[in-house]
């Protein structure tokens, strides 16, 4: 039966990673596309979608050292990040017996919340460091 209580609970458990990775890929190709027009506001909403999806980009020095084997370790490393809190999220969430995809977004935001604080303080923390502002 592909409806009901056992069903949902079911597909949060083993689908809530994949869906914070997607979102992430999402979100990091939108960041792509708008670093790629031209134009600097677009450059900058573009970085901050990419620091979103990928927040561990301050942590190897991005934008201050922009090579490709940064941005691709950032990618690996994010997408295990999301996918552990995206499965977290969907065991917590599962606890409760009746369950499903909001309940496991309530469970998934305070996390993504601290994640991007944290991208967003580390990257405040290295411009200063750096003497950009």
């Amino acid at each position: 039966m592909h409806d009901g209580i056992v069903f949902h609970r079911t597909l949060v458990r083993q689908r809530g990673g994949l869906i914070a990775v997607g979102a992430s890929l999402a979100i990091s190709l939108l960041g792509l596309l708008l670093v790629a027009l031209p134009g600097s506001l677009l450059g900058i909403l573009g970085f901050m979608c990419l620091l979103v999806a990928l927040p561990v980009l301050p942590m190897l020095g991005v934008p201050a050292v922009s090579s490709n084997s940064a941005y691709l370790l950032a990618f690996f490393l994010s997408m295990v990040l999301w996918f552990a809190v995206g499965h977290i999220s969907s065991l917590r969430a599962t606890r409760k017996a009746v369950t499903g995809w909001p309940e496991w977004l309530q469970e998934v935001r305070p996390f993504a919340i601290g994640i991007w604080v944290g991208a967003l303080l580390s990257l405040a923390i290295s411009t200063v460091v750096l003497g950009a502002l």
